[in-house]
């Protein structure tokens, strides 16, 4: 699995910036055969009607050859209870001067500066992973900067070039986005967090990280030129989410399986004088988190032709923009557009303001990801409650609805720190796939469990969000299919970003229905084949 390239706002910031550039991976497929079968595939991952049975019910599988400590029922009042063998760098005699799980030394005090992407997730998760790891690791303290604009704090540090001033390891990204880390990489500015998924988890018995990842995560998660930057400790899922409530009391239908039955469900809100479909126009990227890349995928697959498409799109191979895929995709938002589907004076919403309009009755749907629960949370009124909806492409209703799913929300360590400091950064990386840091993450931070054995306790799954349990049965109920828009190399050009930039400020005017998206895709398909023109030389 693997992220698209773009710069995206509010919470999605995490997303979007932490996972730049990663090349095309392998992932799973799942088919109910008396169980759960697992299945290496194209670079994408699928998830069947059983997907909720793999995640509630199947995993207890794994739970069954783990640990009975820390993990697997361990609550968030209390910090994991270490386990020997979780450290790589562990000494195989006893030594009181290094700490027994990871080797490292116990009277040298570290203070680690961290950057802190302060968004939907909010910080309480984050606060009790530092509290845990301190009380199990006396001699390392933290520094924390905690900011909705982290980006460009830590791009300011980064510009001044003090090495002592300078982040140890932040999270949110850069505010050029993907050049901008990729440029980090290549000049060897940040630590490769590869080594990290051979670890051992603090609090399951010996287990490793890629062991204990769920199907899919490890093999798609963020990576750069083939390496883990920031090792990732949640998951995530976009779509529609909608206000159940609001359907119920109106017959809507809450699981259109074509576009015809979808462009009927617009049109029945539309008649109850309320808005089909909100976004934040603001920042409009965040339309395509019902309306992205994976969409042109669910094309490609619709007109038979998935595999060349995807070959052409992760090697940005012409036309890109301007495929018959991506142009089928946009030519329905227009449409959708023209209808009046789309918040009037979109351009001026930002993202909490769009979803607002969804708890308020004033839209039906936003288009946002899982974490809006928990992001909206103090202006929740009671009662309410989440649904989630894919956006169908096809008018076959046994035809694979294409979604957004994956891991990320990691941390980039600064390279040129001291090794100590970097080795107690990978340190708290790993300490925060701990059972009850995971917890926090899910109940506290509204994401999903990076971890597959945390579903084998029904009372951890009980305590997630209703936006998350709905989009886990969402995908139980439905033929679905992640992806999240990997390329096997990183276009460097500034052309590149031209490219991008005429779809960003496209967008508002398509879904207003004033603009044909048509002659821009084969624009910004002008710009791309400079980019990849001046790749070549």
């Amino acid at each position: 699995m693997v992220i698209k390239p773009s710069i995206y706002r509010g919470f999605f910031d995490v997303i979007v910036l932490l996972t730049t550039a990663m090349p095309a991976r392998q992932s799973c497929q799942y088919k109910k055969t008396g169980g759960v079968k697992m299945a290496i595939k194209r670079p994408r991952w699928k998830a069947s009607k059983t997907f909720s049975i793999c995640l509630l019910t199947a995993l207890a599988v794994t739970a069954c050859s783990s640990s009975g400590n820390g993990g697997s029922g361990s609550s968030p009042s209390s910090s994991p209870a270490a386990v020997k063998e979780s450290g790589s760098a562990a000494s195989e005699k006893p030594n009181d001067a290094v700490y027994a799980e990871n080797g490292l030394p116990k009277d040298q005090k570290v203070t680690l500066k961290v950057g802190f992407f302060e968004g939907g997730m909010g910080r309480e998760w984050f606060d009790y992973a530092m509290d845990s790891f301190k009380k199990k690791f006396p001699n390392v303290s933290f520094e924390v900067v905690y900011s909705p604009e982290i980006a460009g704090i830590t791009s300011t540090k980064i510009s001044a070039n003090n090495k002592d001033d300078m982040f140890d390891m932040f999270s949110g990204g850069l505010p050029g986005g993907n050049d901008a880390i990729n440029a980090l990489v290549t000049s060897g500015k940040l630590e490769s967090q590869e080594d990290l998924w051979d670890r051992k988890a603090y609090d399951n018995g010996g287990k490793t990280l890629k062991e204990l990842a769920y199907p899919g995560y490890f093999e798609g998660a963020p990576r750069i030129m083939g390496k883990t930057y920031a090792l990732p400790n949640a998951g995530y899922g976009t779509g529609l989410f909608y206000n159940k409530k609001l359907f119920a009391q109106n017959g809507w239908n809450e699981n259109p399986n074509t576009w015809d039955e979808f462009v009927k469900l617009g049109e029945d809100i539309k008649a109850k004088n309320i808005i089909p479909i909100s976004y934040p126009g603001v920042y409009p990227e965040y339309l395509h988190n019902a309306f992205g890349a994976w969409k042109y995928f669910e094309m490609a697959e619709i007109n038979g032709n998935l595999k060349s498409f995807d070959d052409a799109f992760r090697n940005y191979k012409l036309p890109y923009y301007s495929s018959p895929e991506a142009k089928a995709v946009w030519e329905r938002i227009y449409e959708l557009g023209k209808k009046g589907f789309f918040p009037k004076g979109v351009a001026g919403l930002n993202h909490t303001q769009s979803q607002m309009q969804v708890l308020q009755g004033k839209a039906a749907m936003v288009a946002t990801g899982v974490w809006v629960g928990n992001e909206m949370k103090d202006s929740t009124p009671d009662g309410f409650e989440w649904g989630f909806m894919v956006v169908p492409m096809g008018n076959k209703p046994d035809s694979t609805k294409w979604l957004r799913f994956f891991a990320a929300n990691g941390f980039y360590i600064w390279s040129e720190k001291p090794d100590l400091n970097k080795k107690w950064a990978k340190e708290f990386n790993v300490w925060m796939w701990s059972m009850d840091v995971q917890q926090l993450i899910s109940e506290k931070g509204g994401a999903m469990p990076v971890r597959n054995d945390f579903l084998t306790d029904p009372k951890r799954a009980d305590k997630l969000q209703d936006a998350v349990k709905n989009m886990l049965a969402y995908m139980d109920k439905n033929k679905v299919q992640g992806e999240t828009e990997a390329h096997n190399f990183v276009l460097t050009d500034p052309a590149a970003a031209q490219a991008g930039k005429v779809i960003q400020e496209m967008i508002t005017e398509v879904t207003e229905g004033k603009l044909d998206p048509v002659p821009l895709l084969d624009k910004a398909d002008g710009f791309m084949k400079k980019a990849i023109e001046a790749q070549k030389k």
